[in-house]
């Protein structure tokens, strides 16, 4: 029997710190985003309430309330 494959090294694109990465693909924009376990989760989460998973999907995706909501950090 062979060891399961560890997911890669590498910067997570939201929290820059070098962990191993997971695919995160957006329900809102479609993007693929390199993500440690913790971001993945939180992301997943912020998407299922409705909110943007980082600031270039809210500036580019969402509207005027959705910027806003992530500038103050509401979802």
């Amino acid at each position: 029997m062979t060891p399961a494959a560890q997911p890669p090294l590498g910067d997570c694109q939201l929290c820059r710190t070098r962990r191993r990465l997971f695919r995160h693909k957006s329900l809102r924009d479609g993007l693929v985003r390199n993500l440690c376990g913790s971001c993945h989760g939180s992301a997943t989460a912020t998407e299922e309430r409705g909110g943007a998973v980082d600031f270039d999907q809210a500036l580019t995706h969402g509207q005027d309330d959705d910027l806003l909501s992530w500038l103050r950090g509401d979802l």
